[in-house]
């Protein structure tokens, strides 16, 4: 059994390389890190091996400036569950264009349309058309009777 906060067993552990045990860094105490952070911020991570924090969030911070896209797009995808396959396939289907205006799509531009009842995803909509739709409350009839009443003061 795993001591608490550890996520290897005692056989994963032994098997692990050396610098992997959790033995001081050869930098732990004294000047920090070679980039210049506090001593203070170096801690154990679950795996045993010790970390500097201050190291950790700026290579965190710089992945996700230069991932931002794909790391947005995972997120939208996710939330969904649909794979990121499924979510080109839906774009290629569509050409690249709304599903309602035919606007051609951008990447910032693009929302994923779901029924809110089910969850099923309907398809891909620019931002405007994907609120338009919210707005109606996913209502046929609502959107009907706002299309007659266009039409009604249509000049």
């Amino acid at each position: 059994m795993p001591k608490k906060g550890y996520k290897f067993t005692e056989i994963q552990r032994a098997n692990m390389s050396r610098g992997h045990r959790g033995h001081l860094p050869w930098n732990k105490g004294t000047a920090g890190c070679k980039r210049g952070h506090d001593p203070a911020l170096y801690k154990r991570m679950p795996s045993g091996i010790f970390v500097c924090l201050g190291c950790k969030r700026e290579n965190g911070a710089k992945y996700r400036g230069e991932n931002r896209k794909s790391i947005n797009l995972k997120n939208r995808v996710g939330r969904y569950r649909i794979t990121l396959e499924d979510h080109e396939t839906l774009y290629q289907a569509q050409q690249g264009r709304c599903a309602i205006c035919r606007e051609v799509l951008t990447e910032n531009k693009r929302r994923i349309d779901h029924d809110h009842r089910t969850g099923k995803v309907r398809g891909i909509l620019c931002t405007s058309c994907n609120t338009g739709i919210g707005l109606f409350q996913d209502s046929s009839a609502i959107l009907e009777q706002a299309k007659d009443y266009l039409r009604s003061h249509d000049a």
